[in-house]
C-alpha cells in the first residue's frame, strides 16, 4: 500500500514541520517586540491566505462551501484558531520562547484531559 519512498517523504515532512513549529516561538519572541501580537496574527493569516490562494490556482482546486457551513467555519476560526494564536503570542511576549514551546508541546496531554472530561 505505502512504499518506502512515501514513508521517508512523510518523515521528512514531519521533521520539517516540527522544526518550523519549534522555531516559531523564538521568532515570535523577537518579532513581538516590534509588531504587536494581534497585528502579527493577522499578518500570518494574510501570508497563509495568499499562499493558499496561489496553491489553489496552481493545483486547480475547486472549493465549494455550502452557505450553512460559513457560520461554523467562522466560529471555529475565531475561537479555535484566532483566539488561540493571539493568546499564544501574548504569552510568548510576556514570557519566554522556551516556556511557549513547553506549554505547546503539552497540548496533546491537555487534549486528553479535556476530552475525558467532555466525554
Amino acid at each position: 500500500m505505502f512504499s518506502m519512498k512515501n514513508k521517508w517523504l512523510g518523515s521528512i515532512y514531519l521533521t520539517l514541520a516540527a522544526s518550523i513549529w519549534g522555531g516559531m516561538f523564538v521568532v515570535v519572541k523577537i518579532v513581538v517586540s516590534v509588531i504587536p501580537p494581534i497585528e502579527l496574527v493577522w499578518l500570518r493569516y494574510l501570508v497563509a491566505g495568499v499562499v493558499l490562494f496561489i496553491w489553489g490556482i496552481i493545483t486547480k482546486k475547486k472549493w465549494r462551501i455550502d452557505k450553512r457551513d460559513w457560520k461554523w467555519i467562522f466560529l471555529i476560526g475565531l475561537i479555535g484558531n484566532t483566539i488561540s494564536i493571539v493568546t499564544q503570542e501574548y504569552g510568548t511576549l510576556f514570557s519566554s520562547a522556551q516556556t511557549g514551546a513547553i506549554v505547546t508541546s503539552a497540548t496533546p496531554a491537555f487534549m486528553l484531559i479535556f476530552a475525558k472530561a467532555l466525554y
